[in-house]
């Protein structure tokens, strides 16, 4: 899987959130070995490579040895022993293999006359491929009932549209039947990545470079309204697929998507209260307190200059808060253009700079080497920071943007969207 001392990572998916359960190196032989508790609950959980190399094993109470080839055009995973992970490798490898050719046939029948007798034969075999796949997966799965591979295996089983459709038929083909596999009454999924990277491939479906920004918005919250309507039958895949959107929106700063699910969920409706459903109602609110057009959250702090700051005294007609840290690179890409804005003679912008740091001494270095004259705040708590909780920051560069009345004009993610915003 690597070279010689790489570092190898047992990783195991939940929601947005991927959690390291174990790690090693590989030894001279190109070989590593883990030791799982017993009390490891059963999934699908994933090894990662320090280089970037991943492979899927199921665990399930027993011995798993594998042996796992890796070039730069495709993984080959021979399972030794683990009869979970040979049923799983068994259609996995031949769904691989085949997807491989329906690629490069569904090319040639793009191209070829379809009047010639090479085009029906390319035609064919392609039927024959798809229908090999949906064969394997459909016996896996009803002679092994008792065993947790097929239920990763259904999941796994792609959904193919008629190769006479149009592009954008097969599209919308694929919008209506992309989870016809997927029961989203399995629980046994949330213990994979495997339904995580499902949504994911079915929501780039959408993806449509012809339409505007306002019309693909619209028709992804179109997709993402399906995922939950979908998963709104069982209440722990419910909590999860919110979850797990959620974390991908505040991720990516996908503003309208987070107050779409914040505005449209059904988590009040749900009869059993759990922890996470009680995490995420409280996610829900502090998305639907920081939407834009609310106001932001006061503060009153002193930055490190020992000047008082009180966030609602500010008398500028906009205020700019940036949160921040002096190990961010994305951040520090992002400093140039704030202290432009902020020295600007015309500038209506005050800049308010609050760090993350817990070391002053680097943060100070920061400030003074990029010639930083805005006022930083610094509580030198990390994320726990009280700052930092009342804006529910979850990544870094964030930032909000504010009128006089410390209303929420925007949330720019990056620095071309802030330019954007200020040059309308």
């Amino acid at each position: 899987m690597g070279v010689f001392n790489e570092k190898i990572m047992l990783v195991q998916t939940e929601g947005s959130r991927h959690n390291m359960i174990d790690s090693t190196h590989l030894d001279e032989n190109g070989s590593f070995k883990f030791t799982l508790s017993p009390e490891l609950e059963p999934g699908d959980y994933q090894l990662f490579t320090a280089s970037g190399i991943s492979l899927d094993l199921i665990s399930n109470h027993e011995n798993i040895r594998f042996i796992a080839l890796h070039d730069s055009y495709n993984q080959q995973v021979q399972i030794v022993e683990s009869a979970e992970n040979m049923i799983y490798y068994d259609f996995i490898n031949l769904k691989e293999r085949n997807l491989v050719k329906l690629d490069i046939l569904s090319n040639v029948i793009n191209y070829y006359p379809k009047e010639d007798d090479f085009y029906q034969r390319t035609v064919d075999k392609i039927f024959q491929l798809r229908a090999e796949i949906s064969k394997v997966a459909s016996d896996l799965v009803d002679d092994n009932p008792m065993m947790l591979a097929p239920h990763f295996i259904k999941v796994q089983n792609p959904v193919f549209a008629d190769i006479d459709m149009t592009e954008k038929a097969q599209k919308f083909y694929l919008q209506r039947h992309y989870f016809d596999h997927v029961d989203f009454n399995d629980t046994i999924l949330l213990n994979s990545h495997l339904l995580n990277s499902k949504i994911i491939s079915y929501l780039s479906l959408y993806q449509d470079m012809e339409v505007d920004k306002e019309t693909f918005e619209r028709n992804l919250l179109g997709g993402v309204d399906t995922v939950l309507q979908k998963a709104s039958i069982n209440q722990s895949m419910y909590t999860y697929v919110v979850d797990f959107l959620i974390g991908g929106f505040e991720a990516i700063g996908f503003e309208k998507g987070l107050t779409h699910i914040a505005r449209h969920n059904q988590l009040d409706e749900l009869c059993v209260n759990t922890e996470r459903l009680e995490a995420l109602q409280h996610k829900i609110e502090l998305i639907n307190r920081l939407a834009i057009g609310k106001k932001a959250p006061s503060f009153e702090t002193i930055d490190l200059e020992g000047n008082f700051v009180s966030l609602y005294d500010i008398a500028s007609p906009k205020t700019l808060l940036f949160f921040w840290a002096s190990w961010c690179p994305h951040c520090k890409n992002m400093i140039h253009e704030l202290n432009k804005i902020y020295n600007a003679p015309e500038n209506d912008i005050q800049v308010v700079g609050i760090s993350i740091d817990t070391s002053l001494t680097d943060l100070r270095a920061v400030i003074s080497e990029y010639k930083i004259d805005w006022p930083v705040v610094a509580e030198l708590e990390g994320w726990e920071g009280s700052i930092p909780n009342q804006y529910g920051l979850v990544a870094i560069p964030t930032i909000f943007l504010l009128d006089q009345d410390k209303t929420i004009l925007t949330k720019p993610t990056n620095e071309s969207e802030l330019k954007d915003f200020l040059n309308q």
